[in-house]
Protein backbone atom coordinates (compact mmCIF):
# COMPACT_ATOMS: atom_id res chain seq x y z
CA UNK A 1 0.00 0.00 0.00
CA UNK A 2 1.46 3.25 -1.16
CA UNK A 3 1.28 5.89 1.53
CA UNK A 4 2.93 9.44 2.44
CA UNK A 5 5.73 10.90 3.45
CA UNK A 6 5.76 14.61 3.76
CA UNK A 7 4.21 16.50 5.95
CA UNK A 8 1.02 19.12 5.80
CA UNK A 9 -0.06 20.84 8.57
CA UNK A 10 -3.66 22.79 8.47
CA UNK A 11 -4.99 24.54 11.52
CA UNK A 12 -8.56 26.06 11.38
CA UNK A 13 -10.09 28.39 14.20
CA UNK A 14 -13.12 28.43 14.77
CA UNK A 15 -16.18 27.86 17.03
CA UNK A 16 -19.07 25.29 16.84
CA UNK A 17 -22.52 26.32 16.36
CA UNK A 18 -24.20 23.99 18.27
CA UNK A 19 -26.34 24.56 21.50
CA UNK A 20 -25.71 28.39 21.41
CA UNK A 21 -29.11 28.30 22.20
CA UNK A 22 -31.03 29.64 25.44
CA UNK A 23 -33.95 27.88 27.12
CA UNK A 24 -36.90 28.99 29.35
CA UNK A 25 -38.64 26.27 30.71
CA UNK A 26 -41.52 25.84 33.29
CA UNK A 27 -41.08 24.70 36.90
CA UNK A 28 -43.55 23.31 39.02
CA UNK A 29 -43.73 25.38 42.46
CA UNK A 30 -47.12 23.44 44.32
CA UNK A 31 -48.48 26.96 44.97
CA UNK A 32 -50.92 28.87 43.21
CA UNK A 33 -50.46 32.51 44.61
CA UNK A 34 -48.20 35.53 43.84
CA UNK A 35 -44.68 35.02 43.74
CA UNK A 36 -43.14 38.39 44.26
CA UNK A 37 -39.32 37.95 45.22
CA UNK A 38 -36.09 35.41 44.04
CA UNK A 39 -32.68 35.29 45.91
CA UNK A 40 -30.26 32.30 44.72
CA UNK A 41 -26.40 31.77 46.37
CA UNK A 42 -25.80 29.53 43.32
CA UNK A 43 -26.89 27.31 40.53
CA UNK A 44 -28.66 24.74 43.14
CA UNK A 45 -29.81 26.51 46.32
CA UNK A 46 -32.36 29.38 45.97
CA UNK A 47 -35.64 31.24 47.53
CA UNK A 48 -38.70 32.44 46.19
CA UNK A 49 -41.20 34.63 48.58
CA UNK A 50 -45.04 35.36 47.75
CA UNK A 51 -48.30 36.10 49.27
CA UNK A 52 -50.38 34.49 52.01
CA UNK A 53 -46.87 34.07 53.86
CA UNK A 54 -45.08 31.89 51.12
CA UNK A 55 -41.35 31.19 51.30
CA UNK A 56 -40.26 28.44 48.79
CA UNK A 57 -36.53 26.47 48.82
CA UNK A 58 -34.85 24.42 46.35
CA UNK A 59 -31.72 22.96 46.95
CA UNK A 60 -31.68 21.16 43.01
CA UNK A 61 -31.83 24.50 40.82
CA UNK A 62 -35.47 24.13 40.96
CA UNK A 63 -36.63 20.68 39.86
CA UNK A 64 -38.36 20.65 43.03
CA UNK A 65 -39.39 23.65 45.31
CA UNK A 66 -39.85 23.11 49.12
CA UNK A 67 -42.51 25.15 50.84
CA UNK A 68 -41.19 26.48 54.22
CA UNK A 69 -43.37 25.74 56.90
CA UNK A 70 -41.90 27.61 59.63
CA UNK A 71 -42.78 31.15 58.44
CA UNK A 72 -44.19 33.81 60.58
CA UNK A 73 -48.01 34.56 59.12
CA UNK A 74 -48.26 37.72 56.50
CA UNK A 75 -50.45 38.93 54.11
CA UNK A 76 -47.26 38.63 51.54
CA UNK A 77 -43.82 38.55 51.45
CA UNK A 78 -42.85 40.95 48.40
CA UNK A 79 -39.41 40.45 48.65
CA UNK A 80 -36.21 37.52 49.99
CA UNK A 81 -32.33 38.18 50.49
CA UNK A 82 -29.83 35.74 51.00
CA UNK A 83 -26.23 36.37 51.07
CA UNK A 84 -25.25 33.12 51.87
CA UNK A 85 -26.77 29.52 52.25
CA UNK A 86 -27.60 29.90 56.09
CA UNK A 87 -28.17 34.14 56.16
CA UNK A 88 -31.70 35.45 54.77
CA UNK A 89 -34.38 38.27 55.19
CA UNK A 90 -37.92 39.08 53.71
CA UNK A 91 -40.11 41.49 53.79
CA UNK A 92 -43.58 42.70 52.77
CA UNK A 93 -47.23 43.74 54.02
CA UNK A 94 -47.12 45.66 57.08
CA UNK A 95 -43.56 46.49 57.90
CA UNK A 96 -43.13 42.45 58.10
CA UNK A 97 -39.50 41.51 58.53
CA UNK A 98 -38.25 38.36 58.72
CA UNK A 99 -34.52 36.50 59.52
CA UNK A 100 -33.46 33.18 59.32
CA UNK A 101 -29.72 32.15 60.24
CA UNK A 102 -30.44 28.35 59.33
CA UNK A 103 -31.56 28.43 55.33
CA UNK A 104 -35.39 29.28 56.13
CA UNK A 105 -36.17 26.29 58.06
CA UNK A 106 -36.52 28.20 61.13
CA UNK A 107 -37.89 32.04 60.76
CA UNK A 108 -37.99 34.80 63.73
CA UNK A 109 -39.61 38.21 63.17
CA UNK A 110 -37.76 41.10 63.29
CA UNK A 111 -38.27 44.52 65.34
CA UNK A 112 -39.55 46.46 62.34
CA UNK A 113 -39.25 50.45 62.72
CA UNK A 114 -42.25 51.24 60.24
CA UNK A 115 -46.18 49.34 59.62
CA UNK A 116 -45.96 50.97 55.97
CA UNK A 117 -45.17 48.26 53.38
CA UNK A 118 -41.28 47.17 52.63
CA UNK A 119 -41.45 46.00 49.32
CA UNK A 120 -37.90 45.44 48.94
CA UNK A 121 -34.97 44.00 50.61
CA UNK A 122 -31.31 44.03 50.30
CA UNK A 123 -28.41 42.69 52.03
CA UNK A 124 -25.17 43.06 50.75
CA UNK A 125 -23.50 41.03 53.36
CA UNK A 126 -25.09 39.28 56.41
CA UNK A 127 -24.49 42.26 58.84
CA UNK A 128 -24.78 45.09 56.34
CA UNK A 129 -28.48 45.41 54.48
CA UNK A 130 -31.33 47.94 53.41
CA UNK A 131 -35.50 48.28 53.13
CA UNK A 132 -37.35 50.24 51.02
CA UNK A 133 -41.03 50.79 50.73
CA UNK A 134 -44.21 53.37 51.83
CA UNK A 135 -47.92 53.52 51.82
CA UNK A 136 -49.74 54.83 48.84
CA UNK A 137 -52.40 57.77 50.55
CA UNK A 138 -55.91 57.02 50.91
CA UNK A 139 -58.76 58.81 50.49
CA UNK A 140 -59.40 62.04 50.61
CA UNK A 141 -55.76 63.09 50.82
CA UNK A 142 -53.81 60.08 48.70
CA UNK A 143 -50.39 61.32 50.29
CA UNK A 144 -48.15 58.79 49.63
CA UNK A 145 -45.14 57.94 52.29
CA UNK A 146 -41.62 56.74 51.28
CA UNK A 147 -39.27 55.17 54.04
CA UNK A 148 -35.44 53.82 53.61
CA UNK A 149 -33.73 51.74 56.67
CA UNK A 150 -30.46 50.66 56.92
CA UNK A 151 -28.91 48.00 59.20
CA UNK A 152 -25.54 47.01 60.46
CA UNK A 153 -26.05 44.26 62.55
CA UNK A 154 -27.94 41.56 60.64
CA UNK A 155 -31.32 43.52 61.16
CA UNK A 156 -31.55 43.24 64.47
CA UNK A 157 -31.53 47.44 64.57
CA UNK A 158 -32.44 49.54 61.61
CA UNK A 159 -32.02 53.35 61.21
CA UNK A 160 -33.96 55.18 59.09
CA UNK A 161 -32.46 57.04 56.29
CA UNK A 162 -34.93 58.12 54.61
CA UNK A 163 -38.99 58.62 55.65
CA UNK A 164 -41.10 61.68 53.84
CA UNK A 165 -44.68 61.97 53.20
CA UNK A 166 -45.92 63.85 49.84
CA UNK A 167 -43.58 61.36 48.13
CA UNK A 168 -44.02 58.59 46.03
CA UNK A 169 -43.34 55.07 47.71
CA UNK A 170 -40.13 52.74 46.60
CA UNK A 171 -40.54 49.55 45.05
CA UNK A 172 -36.90 48.79 44.91
CA UNK A 173 -33.38 49.46 46.36
CA UNK A 174 -30.09 48.15 45.16
CA UNK A 175 -26.61 48.31 46.30
CA UNK A 176 -23.36 47.74 44.28
CA UNK A 177 -21.08 48.07 46.72
CA UNK A 178 -21.00 49.36 50.55
CA UNK A 179 -21.58 52.69 49.12
CA UNK A 180 -23.00 53.15 46.41
CA UNK A 181 -26.89 52.32 46.04
CA UNK A 182 -30.46 53.42 44.01
CA UNK A 183 -33.88 53.03 45.01
CA UNK A 184 -36.76 53.92 42.51
CA UNK A 185 -40.59 53.76 42.50
CA UNK A 186 -43.55 55.93 42.08
CA UNK A 187 -44.03 58.88 39.23
CA UNK A 188 -40.59 58.69 37.97
CA UNK A 189 -38.96 58.84 41.05
CA UNK A 190 -35.20 57.45 41.57
CA UNK A 191 -32.65 57.75 44.55
CA UNK A 192 -28.95 57.35 44.75
CA UNK A 193 -26.55 57.50 47.30
CA UNK A 194 -22.53 57.18 47.45
CA UNK A 195 -22.17 57.34 51.23
CA UNK A 196 -23.69 53.64 52.18
CA UNK A 197 -27.40 56.03 52.68
CA UNK A 198 -26.08 58.36 54.83
CA UNK A 199 -27.46 60.60 52.38
CA UNK A 200 -29.54 60.34 49.16
CA UNK A 201 -29.79 62.70 46.57
CA UNK A 202 -33.48 62.48 44.31
CA UNK A 203 -34.13 63.00 40.66
CA UNK A 204 -37.08 62.33 38.42
CA UNK A 205 -36.17 60.65 35.76
CA UNK A 206 -40.11 60.72 34.03
CA UNK A 207 -43.20 61.21 36.56
CA UNK A 208 -45.37 59.25 34.13
CA UNK A 209 -43.60 56.32 34.82
CA UNK A 210 -43.80 53.71 37.94
CA UNK A 211 -40.33 52.44 38.23
CA UNK A 212 -40.33 48.86 39.74
CA UNK A 213 -37.04 47.85 39.68
CA UNK A 214 -33.29 49.22 39.57
CA UNK A 215 -29.60 47.30 38.93
CA UNK A 216 -26.46 48.95 39.51
CA UNK A 217 -23.26 47.02 37.14
CA UNK A 218 -20.88 49.41 38.41
CA UNK A 219 -20.59 52.41 40.02
CA UNK A 220 -21.21 54.32 37.36
CA UNK A 221 -23.94 52.49 35.27
CA UNK A 222 -27.34 51.84 36.13
CA UNK A 223 -30.86 50.24 34.76
CA UNK A 224 -34.38 51.36 36.08
CA UNK A 225 -37.40 49.49 34.45
CA UNK A 226 -41.29 50.03 34.51
CA UNK A 227 -44.48 51.19 32.34
CA UNK A 228 -45.45 54.76 31.00
CA UNK A 229 -49.32 55.13 32.54
CA UNK A 230 -49.86 58.03 30.22
CA UNK A 231 -51.51 56.68 26.76
CA UNK A 232 -50.62 55.24 24.66
CA UNK A 233 -48.75 53.19 27.87
CA UNK A 234 -45.57 51.77 27.28
CA UNK A 235 -43.18 49.61 28.88
CA UNK A 236 -39.27 50.91 28.95
CA UNK A 237 -35.82 50.84 30.09
CA UNK A 238 -33.66 53.71 31.25
CA UNK A 239 -29.90 53.64 31.76
CA UNK A 240 -27.54 56.15 32.70
CA UNK A 241 -23.60 55.55 32.40
CA UNK A 242 -22.51 58.85 34.90
CA UNK A 243 -24.03 57.91 37.62
CA UNK A 244 -27.50 58.60 37.83
CA UNK A 245 -27.22 62.37 36.48
CA UNK A 246 -28.80 61.52 33.39
CA UNK A 247 -30.87 58.41 31.72
CA UNK A 248 -31.33 57.73 28.58
CA UNK A 249 -34.39 55.47 27.49
CA UNK A 250 -35.09 52.51 25.35
CA UNK A 251 -38.64 52.03 24.57
CA UNK A 252 -39.18 48.46 24.34
CA UNK A 253 -43.07 47.65 23.74
CA UNK A 254 -46.85 48.71 23.75
CA UNK A 255 -49.06 47.61 26.54
CA UNK A 256 -46.45 46.16 28.27
CA UNK A 257 -45.15 46.74 32.28
CA UNK A 258 -41.76 45.50 32.85
CA UNK A 259 -41.36 44.81 36.37
CA UNK A 260 -37.56 43.41 36.81
CA UNK A 261 -34.21 43.52 35.53
CA UNK A 262 -31.34 42.12 36.21
CA UNK A 263 -27.37 41.52 34.88
CA UNK A 264 -24.92 39.50 34.72
CA UNK A 265 -22.15 41.22 33.62
CA UNK A 266 -21.46 45.00 32.50
CA UNK A 267 -23.53 43.65 28.45
CA UNK A 268 -25.55 40.73 29.44
CA UNK A 269 -28.92 41.53 31.19
CA UNK A 270 -32.55 40.39 30.89
CA UNK A 271 -35.96 42.40 32.11
CA UNK A 272 -39.10 40.69 33.21
CA UNK A 273 -42.89 41.31 33.28
CA UNK A 274 -45.99 41.21 31.46
CA UNK A 275 -48.20 42.08 27.69
CA UNK A 276 -51.60 43.43 29.45
CA UNK A 277 -52.49 44.05 25.65
CA UNK A 278 -52.48 40.78 25.48
CA UNK A 279 -54.09 38.77 28.33
CA UNK A 280 -51.33 40.11 31.07
CA UNK A 281 -48.91 36.89 29.19
CA UNK A 282 -45.39 37.11 30.66
CA UNK A 283 -42.53 38.62 28.74
CA UNK A 284 -39.21 38.79 28.74
CA UNK A 285 -36.51 40.99 26.85
CA UNK A 286 -32.46 40.13 26.93
CA UNK A 287 -29.53 42.35 25.92
CA UNK A 288 -25.67 41.89 24.92
CA UNK A 289 -24.78 45.10 24.34
CA UNK A 290 -25.26 46.72 28.10
CA UNK A 291 -28.55 47.73 27.30
CA UNK A 292 -28.08 49.73 24.40
CA UNK A 293 -30.56 47.18 22.38
CA UNK A 294 -33.52 44.51 23.91
CA UNK A 295 -34.43 41.38 22.20
CA UNK A 296 -37.57 39.98 23.08
CA UNK A 297 -36.99 36.17 24.13
CA UNK A 298 -39.13 33.38 23.28
CA UNK A 299 -40.77 31.42 26.77
CA UNK A 300 -43.50 29.12 27.49
CA UNK A 301 -46.82 30.89 27.78
CA UNK A 302 -47.04 31.74 31.66
CA UNK A 303 -48.60 34.48 33.21
CA UNK A 304 -47.08 37.82 34.40
CA UNK A 305 -43.84 37.45 35.85
CA UNK A 306 -43.12 40.22 39.09
CA UNK A 307 -38.81 39.19 39.43
CA UNK A 308 -35.78 37.61 38.25
CA UNK A 309 -32.46 36.65 39.07
CA UNK A 310 -29.39 35.04 37.55
CA UNK A 311 -27.01 33.41 39.29
CA UNK A 312 -24.36 33.52 36.08
CA UNK A 313 -24.88 33.41 32.19
CA UNK A 314 -26.32 29.82 31.99
CA UNK A 315 -29.04 29.97 34.74
CA UNK A 316 -31.72 32.06 36.15
CA UNK A 317 -35.42 32.53 37.28
CA UNK A 318 -38.44 34.17 37.18
CA UNK A 319 -41.39 34.41 39.36
CA UNK A 320 -45.10 35.43 38.96
CA UNK A 321 -48.71 35.74 38.95
CA UNK A 322 -50.44 32.03 40.37
CA UNK A 323 -47.39 30.58 41.72
CA UNK A 324 -45.43 30.90 37.91
CA UNK A 325 -41.50 30.18 37.80
CA UNK A 326 -40.06 29.62 34.76
CA UNK A 327 -35.79 28.85 34.69
CA UNK A 328 -33.11 29.59 31.98
CA UNK A 329 -31.02 27.55 31.04
CA UNK A 330 -28.41 28.42 28.58
CA UNK A 331 -26.67 25.73 26.68
CA UNK A 332 -22.79 26.50 26.67
CA UNK A 333 -21.53 25.81 23.23
CA UNK A 334 -19.19 23.18 22.81
CA UNK A 335 -16.57 25.96 21.44
CA UNK A 336 -14.07 24.38 19.14
CA UNK A 337 -11.06 26.57 19.64
CA UNK A 338 -8.80 24.34 16.88
CA UNK A 339 -8.87 21.52 14.70
CA UNK A 340 -5.89 19.92 12.70
CA UNK A 341 -4.64 17.50 9.87
CA UNK A 342 -1.05 16.56 10.26
CA UNK A 343 -0.22 14.04 7.73
CA UNK A 344 2.56 11.89 8.34
CA UNK A 345 3.80 8.74 6.52
CA UNK A 346 0.55 6.31 6.16
CA UNK A 347 -1.24 8.23 8.53
CA UNK A 348 -3.16 11.37 9.20
CA UNK A 349 -3.53 12.64 12.82
CA UNK A 350 -6.11 14.46 13.57
CA UNK A 351 -6.10 17.06 16.98
CA UNK A 352 -8.63 19.37 18.48
CA UNK A 353 -9.35 21.31 21.00
CA UNK A 354 -12.65 22.83 22.94
CA UNK A 355 -12.58 25.54 24.77
CA UNK A 356 -15.64 24.79 26.48
CA UNK A 357 -18.02 21.72 26.27
CA UNK A 358 -22.14 21.27 27.53
CA UNK A 359 -22.99 18.23 27.48
CA UNK A 360 -21.04 16.65 24.93
CA UNK A 361 -20.86 12.77 24.67
CA UNK A 362 -18.25 13.22 21.73
CA UNK A 363 -16.97 13.50 18.28
CA UNK A 364 -17.80 11.41 15.03
CA UNK A 365 -14.54 11.26 12.79
CA UNK A 366 -15.77 11.42 9.25
CA UNK A 367 -13.24 11.06 5.92
CA UNK A 368 -14.00 11.76 2.44
CA UNK A 369 -12.02 11.54 -0.83
CA UNK A 370 -14.00 13.18 -3.15
CA UNK A 371 -13.43 16.37 -4.65
CA UNK A 372 -17.19 17.18 -4.20
CA UNK A 373 -16.80 16.61 -0.26
CA UNK A 374 -20.68 14.46 -0.50
CA UNK A 375 -19.55 10.71 0.04
CA UNK A 376 -18.41 10.64 3.93
CA UNK A 377 -17.40 7.50 5.86
CA UNK A 378 -17.31 7.46 9.53
CA UNK A 379 -14.00 6.20 10.91
CA UNK A 380 -13.98 6.65 14.54
CA UNK A 381 -15.30 8.25 17.61
CA UNK A 382 -13.68 9.94 20.69
CA UNK A 383 -15.62 10.38 23.70
CA UNK A 384 -16.24 13.87 25.06
CA UNK A 385 -16.19 15.30 28.58
CA UNK A 386 -20.11 15.85 29.20
CA UNK A 387 -20.38 19.55 30.67
CA UNK A 388 -16.83 21.48 31.22
CA UNK A 389 -15.46 25.16 31.01
CA UNK A 390 -11.85 23.84 31.06
CA UNK A 391 -10.41 23.50 27.98
CA UNK A 392 -9.63 19.92 26.77
CA UNK A 393 -7.34 18.13 23.51
CA UNK A 394 -8.49 15.56 21.54
CA UNK A 395 -6.68 13.16 19.38
CA UNK A 396 -7.94 10.69 16.34
CA UNK A 397 -4.65 8.60 14.18
CA UNK A 398 -6.27 7.57 10.84
CA UNK A 399 -3.89 4.78 9.73
CA UNK A 400 -2.87 2.74 6.23
CA UNK A 401 -3.89 5.49 3.59
CA UNK A 402 -2.91 5.33 0.29
CA UNK A 403 -2.06 8.50 -2.23
CA UNK A 404 -4.71 11.29 -2.57
CA UNK A 405 -6.49 13.67 -0.85
CA UNK A 406 -8.31 13.51 1.90
CA UNK A 407 -11.00 15.63 3.63
CA UNK A 408 -12.04 15.37 6.99
CA UNK A 409 -15.04 16.63 10.04
CA UNK A 410 -15.99 16.45 13.03
CA UNK A 411 -19.55 15.96 14.38
CA UNK A 412 -20.33 16.79 17.95
CA UNK A 413 -22.67 14.59 19.58
CA UNK A 414 -25.10 15.50 22.54
CA UNK A 415 -26.32 12.70 25.25
CA UNK A 416 -29.35 13.47 23.48
CA UNK A 417 -28.24 12.59 20.09
CA UNK A 418 -28.65 16.31 18.70
CA UNK A 419 -25.19 16.63 16.34
CA UNK A 420 -23.53 19.53 14.48
CA UNK A 421 -20.47 19.29 12.20
CA UNK A 422 -17.48 21.02 12.25
CA UNK A 423 -15.85 23.23 8.87
CA UNK A 424 -13.40 20.55 7.15
CA UNK A 425 -10.21 20.54 6.63
CA UNK A 426 -8.37 18.59 4.12
CA UNK A 427 -4.89 17.05 3.23
CA UNK A 428 -2.91 16.22 0.37
CA UNK A 429 -1.01 12.88 0.58
CA UNK A 430 0.70 12.31 -2.91
CA UNK A 431 4.40 12.11 -2.33
CA UNK A 432 6.78 9.32 -1.94
CA UNK A 433 9.51 8.29 0.47
CA UNK A 434 12.56 9.94 0.54
CA UNK A 435 15.56 6.73 1.07
CA UNK A 436 14.88 3.24 1.78
CA UNK A 437 13.98 1.98 5.19
CA UNK A 438 13.17 -0.78 7.07
CA UNK A 439 11.25 -0.19 10.59
CA UNK A 440 11.16 -2.19 13.56
CA UNK A 441 8.42 -4.35 14.08
CA UNK A 442 5.41 -3.22 16.49
CA UNK A 443 5.08 -4.97 18.84
CA UNK A 444 8.20 -6.46 19.46
CA UNK A 445 7.78 -8.77 21.24
CA UNK A 446 4.98 -10.08 19.79
CA UNK A 447 2.38 -12.94 19.81
CA UNK A 448 1.08 -13.37 17.64
CA UNK A 449 1.70 -11.40 14.81
CA UNK A 450 3.65 -8.18 14.46
CA UNK A 451 3.50 -5.64 11.53
CA UNK A 452 6.47 -4.51 9.18
CA UNK A 453 7.25 -1.33 7.57
CA UNK A 454 9.66 -0.44 4.79
CA UNK A 455 9.92 2.23 2.42
CA UNK A 456 11.15 2.50 -0.81
CA UNK A 457 12.09 5.90 -3.07
CA UNK A 458 11.78 4.10 -6.29
CA UNK A 459 9.65 1.44 -7.80
CA UNK A 460 11.45 -2.12 -8.32
CA UNK A 461 11.19 -5.27 -7.20
CA UNK A 462 11.09 -6.12 -3.52
CA UNK A 463 12.11 -8.86 -1.18
CA UNK A 464 11.31 -9.43 2.40
CA UNK A 465 12.02 -12.26 4.39
CA UNK A 466 12.09 -14.09 8.17
CA UNK A 467 14.77 -16.21 9.31
CA UNK A 468 14.98 -18.10 12.30
CA UNK A 469 18.22 -17.63 14.98
CA UNK A 470 20.53 -20.09 13.20
CA UNK A 471 19.90 -18.48 9.43
CA UNK A 472 16.93 -20.70 8.34
CA UNK A 473 14.48 -19.24 5.94
CA UNK A 474 11.32 -19.96 7.56
CA UNK A 475 8.96 -16.67 5.25
CA UNK A 476 8.62 -14.96 2.49
CA UNK A 477 6.56 -11.80 3.51
CA UNK A 478 7.35 -9.66 0.00
CA UNK A 479 8.60 -11.01 -3.55
CA UNK A 480 7.26 -8.53 -5.61
CA UNK A 481 7.34 -5.54 -7.93
CA UNK A 482 6.35 -2.41 -6.27
CA UNK A 483 5.60 1.34 -6.83
CA UNK A 484 7.86 3.77 -4.57
CA UNK A 485 5.83 4.22 -1.16
CA UNK A 486 5.67 3.06 2.17
CA UNK A 487 4.40 -0.53 3.00
CA UNK A 488 2.99 -2.44 6.20
CA UNK A 489 2.80 -6.25 5.76
CA UNK A 490 1.95 -8.57 8.66
CA UNK A 491 3.85 -11.21 10.18
CA UNK A 492 1.82 -13.99 12.19
CA UNK A 493 2.92 -16.57 13.68
CA UNK A 494 0.90 -19.20 14.97
CA UNK A 495 2.95 -22.03 13.40
CA UNK A 496 6.14 -21.22 14.68
CA UNK A 497 7.95 -21.27 18.29
CA UNK A 498 9.26 -18.78 20.53
CA UNK A 499 12.56 -17.34 20.12
CA UNK A 500 14.55 -14.45 18.33
CA UNK A 501 13.76 -14.22 13.98
CA UNK A 502 15.21 -11.98 11.67
CA UNK A 503 13.76 -9.76 9.14
CA UNK A 504 15.53 -9.01 5.60
CA UNK A 505 14.77 -6.88 3.27
CA UNK A 506 16.60 -6.31 -0.75
CA UNK A 507 15.23 -3.62 -2.47
CA UNK A 508 17.44 -2.22 -5.62
CA UNK A 509 20.94 -1.56 -3.96
CA UNK A 510 19.24 -1.92 -0.57
CA UNK A 511 19.61 -4.23 1.80
CA UNK A 512 18.79 -4.50 6.04
CA UNK A 513 18.21 -6.87 8.65
CA UNK A 514 16.44 -6.38 11.90
CA UNK A 515 15.64 -8.74 14.76
CA UNK A 516 12.50 -9.52 16.44
CA UNK A 517 11.27 -11.44 19.25
CA UNK A 518 8.77 -14.19 19.50
CA UNK A 519 7.10 -14.82 23.03
CA UNK A 520 4.66 -17.23 23.57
Amino acid sequence: MKTISITIYLLALFSFPILAQSNWFIQNSGVNRELTGVSFIDENTGWISGWTGTILKTTDGGQTWDKLQNVPPNNAYYSVSFTDAMNGWATGYAGKIIHTTDGGETWTAQTSPVNTDLYDVYFINSQKGWIAGGDEGAFPSYIDTRVIFATTNGGATWTAQYSQSYKSLLKSIYFKDDNNGYATGLNGVLMRTSNGGSSWTEQTINSSFTFYDVFSTNVNTGYVVGEDLNLPHHSSVFKTTDGGNTWNESSLGMDEILTSVYFIDALKGWAVGNDYGNGNIAIVYRTTDGGDNWVSQSIPPVDALANVFFTDGTRGWAVGHLGTIIAYESQVPVELASFTANADKNSVVLNWTTATEKNNSGFEIKRSQQKEKTNWQQIGFIEGHGTTTEENNYSFVDKNLESGNYSYKLAQIDFDRTQTESEIVSVEVSSQPEEYSLSQNYPNPFNPTTTIEFSIPQSGNVKLKVFNSIGEEVATLVNDYKEAGTYQVDFNSKNYTSGIYLYKIEAGNFSSIKKMILLK
